[in-house]
C-alpha cells in the first residue's frame, strides 16, 4: 500500500489510473442524504433516492425505481416516472402524480392533486381535499368526494359517483348505475340514464326519466334517451302518489274506509255495519241502509291516517291542504363558506293545534276505528242458514242470515263464515223499483230472460 504499491499513486486507482465507479454517493453534510444505482439525485436533507435517474429533493424523501421524483418533504416516490411532489405524499406504479399535501397516487396515469386525496387504477383524478378516485378515468375533483367504477365525475362535495359513466354533482350527492346524473343537492339518481334535474333531496330510480320536484321519488321508465317519461311518483308538494299503469294490484279484495264506532269500542271483523251520523254501529234486521262490512284484508283503504294526525296540516273547506312559501337559509362551514344557497320552497301549512312531540297512534292501532269494506268480495260471519247463489242479509247481531234478497252468497269458507259480493244498495241510491221493474220487461221482450226468470226476477225486486 505505499508509493510504489497498487493502490498507490502510480497504481490503477492512483491520480494517473482511470477514475473508480462510485455506487453509493453519501453526504455526511446533508444529513446524510444518500445516493446509489445511476444517475440518482438524493438533494434533500437525509434524503434516499435508488434506483435509474431518480430524484430525492424534499426533506426525508425517498425516490426508487426509474425516473420517480420525491419532491415534498417526507415525500416517496417509486415505479416509473412517478412524481410525489406533495409533502407526506406516496407516488407508486406508472407516470402517477401525488401533488397534494399526504396525498396518494397508484396505479397508472393517476393523479391526487387534493389535500390527503387519493387516486388509484386507471388515468383517475383526486383533486378535492380528502378526495377519493378509483377505477378506470373516475374524477373527484371536489371536497371529500368519491368517485369510483369507469368515466364517474363527483364533483359535487361530500358527493359519491359510482358505476358507468354517472355524475353526481350535487352537494352530497349519490349517482350510480350508468349515465345517471344526481345534480340536485343530497340528491340519488340510478338506474340508467336518470337524473334529479337539479332538485334537491329527489330521488329517481329505473331508466330514462328524470325528477319533477324536490324532496320527492319518481321511478323513470322511459324507452330511449330520448323517449323518457316516468313509471311513479310521490310528490312531495301534495303528498300524492302516482302511478302510469292501468291496473294498481293487490291481495285484498274490498275496497274500504275507516269508520270510528259510535261507542269507542272496536267492532270485530265480518260484521255487517251501518252509520249513524259519521260513526258505525253494528247494523241489525230493522236497519235499512248498510253501509259495508268490516274487513279484515282489504285491498284499497281510505282514511287510514297511517302516517300522521289527521289534523297535521291546515285545510280549505274543501279538506285540500293550504300551502306557504318558506325560505331555507343557505348553509355555511365552520370558515363561512357557502355549502348550499338560500332556497325557497314550497311547504304544507303546519296546524297550530299539532303537538309534534305528543306520540301517535295510527287509527288500524286503536280499538274505536274499523275498516269497513264499502265494495267487493268479502268475508262475513253468519247464522249457518246462508246458501251459496242465495242471498243474505244482517239479523239482530250483525251476523249474515239467508233472505230472499241482498247480498249475494259466493262461498260458504268455514262453519259461520260465508264469502259475499257487496255491492251498493242501488234502491237506497235513486234507481227506484219501477225502473227496475221496466228494464226486466225490455229484457224479457228482447228474449233475455224467459217468463220463469222475469218472474223470479221480479219477485226479488219486490221483496227488497
Amino acid at each position: 500500500t505505499g508509493p510504489t504499491g497498487d493502490t498507490g499513486p502510480t497504481g490503477d486507482t492512483g491520480p494517473t489510473g482511470p477514475t473508480a465507479t462510485i455506487c453509493i454517493r453519501t453526504d455526511p453534510n446533508n444529513g446524510c442524504s444518500v445516493a446509489e444505482g445511476s444517475d440518482t439525485v438524493a438533494s434533500g436533507i437525509a434524503s434516499h433516492a435508488e434506483g435509474s435517474n431518480t430524484i430525492a429533493s424534499g426533506g426525508a424523501s425517498h425516490a426508487e425505481g426509474s425516473g420517480t421524483t420525491a419532491s415534498g418533504d417526507f415525500s416517496h416516490a417509486e415505479g416509473i416516472f412517478t412524481t410525489a411532489s406533495g409533502d407526506f405524499s406516496h407516488a407508486e406504479g406508472f407516470i402517477t402524480t401525488a401533488n397534494g399535501d399526504f396525498s396518494h397516487a397508484e396505479g397508472g396515469g393517476t393523479i391526487a392533486s387534493g389535500r390527503a386525496s387519493h387516486a388509484e387504477g386507471g388515468s383517475t383524478t383526486a383533486s378535492g381535499a380528502a378526495s377519493h378516485a378509483e377505477g378506470e378515468n373516475t374524477i373527484a375533483n371536489a371536497n371529500f368526494s368519491h368517485a369510483e367504477g369507469r368515466g364517474t365525475t363527483a364533483s359535487g362535495d361530500s358527493s359519491h359517483a359510482e358505476g358507468s359513466f354517472t355524475t353526481a354533482s350535487g352537494f352530497a350527492s349519490h349517482a350510480e348505475g350508468r349515465l345517471t346524473t344526481a345534480s340536485g343537492d343530497f340528491s340519488h339518481a340510478e338506474g340508467e340514464n336518470t337524473t334529479t334535474a337539479g332538485f334537491q333531496n329527489a330521488h329517481i330510480m329505473g331508466r330514462f326519466g328524470d325528477a319533477e320536484e324536490p324532496n320527492s321519488w319518481f321511478i323513470a321508465n322511459g324507452t330511449t334517451s330520448v323517449l323518457r317519461g316516468l313509471g311513479a311518483k310521490w310528490l312531495a308538494s301534495n303528498g300524492q302518489m302516482y302511478i302510469d299503469g292501468t291496473t294498481y294490484n293487490t291481495g285484498g279484495a274490498d275496497v274500504a274506509e275507516m269508520f270510528e264506532t259510535i261507542d269507542s269500542n272496536n267492532i270485530d271483523v265480518g260484521y255487517f255495519v251501518t252509520l249513524e251520523g259519521d260513526k258505525i254501529k253494528l247494523a241489525t234486521s230493522a236497519d235499512e241502509f248498510i253501509l259495508g262490512i268490516s274487513s279484515a284484508t282489504p285491498s284499497l283503504l281510505g282514511g287510514s291516517a297511517e302516517l300522521n294526525w289527521h289534523g297535521r296540516y291546515v285545510l280549505d273547506e274543501w279538506g285540500r291542504r293550504i300551502y306557504h312559501e318558506v325560505t331555507i337559509p343557505a348553509k355555511k362551514d365552520q370558515d363561512g363558506n357557502e355549502i348550499t344557497p338560500e332556497l325557497l320552497e314550497i311547504q304544507p301549512v303546519i296546524n297550530p293545534k299539532w303537538d309534534p312531540q305528543c306520540e301517535y297512534i295510527p287509527r288500524k292501532k286503536r280499538p274505536e276505528w274499523v275498516s269497513v269494506g264499502l265494495m267487493g268480495k268479502i268475508l262475513v260471519r253468519d247464522d249457518g242458514t246462508c246458501q251459496v247463489n242465495g242471498y243474505c242479509r244482517p239479523n239482530d247481531e250483525g251476523i249474515a242470515t239467508a233472505t230472499t234478497s241482498g247480498y249475494r252468497v259466493m262461498k260458504r269458507t268455514r262453519l259461520n263464515q260465508v264469502l259475499v259480493l257487496f255491492a251498493p244498495d242501488y234502491k237506497k241510491t235513486g234507481i227506484n223499483n219501477v225502473e227496475q221493474l221496466e228494464k226486466l220487461v225490455k229484457l224479457k221482450e228482447q228474449g233475455y230472460l224467459t217468463e220463469e226468470e222475469f218472474n223470479k226476477q221480479k219477485q226479488i225486486l219486490l221483496n227488497s
